[in-house]
């Protein structure tokens, strides 16, 4: 018998129900999934299972290309972290870093941070641009259900998440041995950036999310479902009412193997594809007046979001991996002008 799945889960076709009575009770479920966990599964999304299945198949083929390819299409802080990249390449300590390759893509629109297509493959392309776009429409229906349930217009936050600032980052973990992982994770402990991440996973587990008594749980894949989780600028827009919560990813479970006289303990490559919703760059981020009260007095100062998001991501590249916690004290004292 199936164990109950750890998250709560959440319909999104019954959130954007034209059913009152019934989007009501889905937002309410939301909210409180979301303040209580910080983590759900979604289902009833607006593409189809076929449609994610593609991308699967596309990000399958290009992790499989030739490193030379990949190097081509190399990205880094100066590239906005468009394109190809690998920590184990940038880090200051490789022996640390996380064991993964990823390659980001953002608003096909933007010419200021123009992505770095794989060359000769208008299918990923396209496909990949629609999936940002779909992504980035329910991400904000979900804040709009959000802000609502704390008395708040429905528009309270779109037009600081309007500009299309946010990141697709497509994930792959090699196959490796099981004692790889006495000094490397695949995903370091750490809570996301902005404000809200939807992850597809392939049928390979390995993420962990720690719950409210300080343990790591297996967050199993659900097939058909989505998960998406609360980032840290959108747990401070809501002065910490919504959680954002630390997570990783570890083994799965290895596959013993014999070549010739040797026995290897392989674990399986892993896939994910992952958007992360984050406010506009020029967006200052702090608490909204309705969630700072005598029972939730204001725990955050404001942030610019691009600076935040930026040097979040030029510590990945630089370290291998992110710290647990972010705090505002791990800025940069000196910063390129946020673009």
């Amino acid at each position: 018998m199936a164990s109950d799945p750890i998250f709560p889960i959440i319909d999104y076709s019954r959130v954007v129900s034209s059913d009152t009575s019934i989007s009501t009770a889905e937002k309410d479920k939301l909210f409180r999934s979301f303040r209580e966990v910080g983590f759900i599964y979604l289902k009833g999304y607006t593409f189809p299972e076929e449609f994610i299945q593609t991308l699967f198949s596309h990000i399958h083929k290009l992790f499989a290309l030739p490193e030379a390819e990949k190097l081509a299409i190399e990205g880094g802080e100066k590239q906005a972290f468009r394109g190809w990249f690998a920590p184990v390449r940038t880090a200051r300590n490789p022996e640390k870093a996380d064991q993964k390759e990823a390659y980001g893509l953002g608003n096909d629109y933007d010419s200021t941070r123009p992505n770095i297509w794989p060359p000769n493959w208008p299918e990923f392309r396209e496909d990949f641009s629609r999936f940002f776009e779909e992504c980035f429409n329910m991400h904000l229906e979900i804040l709009r259900a959000l802000t609502e349930k704390v008395g708040l217009d429905r528009e309270t936050l779109i037009p600081s998440v309007k500009a299309k600032d946010s990141y697709s980052a497509l994930l792959y973990y090699p196959e490796t041995t099981a004692e790889s992982f006495q000094s490397r994770v695949r995903s370091a402990p750490h809570t996301d950036f902005g404000t809200l991440t939807l992850l597809f996973n392939d049928g390979i587990g390995g993420l962990q999310v720690k719950n409210k008594h300080g343990q790591w749980v297996d967050a199993p894949p659900l097939p058909g479902h989505a998960i998406v989780n609360v980032a840290d600028l959108l747990s401070r827009w809501f002065n910490n009412q919504l959680k954002s919560t630390e997570h990783r990813v570890v083994e799965s479970p290895a596959e013993t193997r014999r070549v010739g006289e040797s026995v290897s303990n392989i674990v399986p490559a892993r896939y994910a594809i992952a958007w992360f919703g984050h406010p506009n760059r020029d967006a200052v981020v702090k608490p909204l007046d309705k969630c700072c009260t005598a029972e939730h007095p204001l725990q955050f100062q404001p942030v610019v979001a691009g600076k935040h998001v930026k040097e979040r991501m030029a510590r990945l590249l630089d370290e291998g991996y992110l710290p647990e916690k972010w705090t505002d004290d791990m800025h940069r004292k000196q910063v390129h002008s946020v673009t």
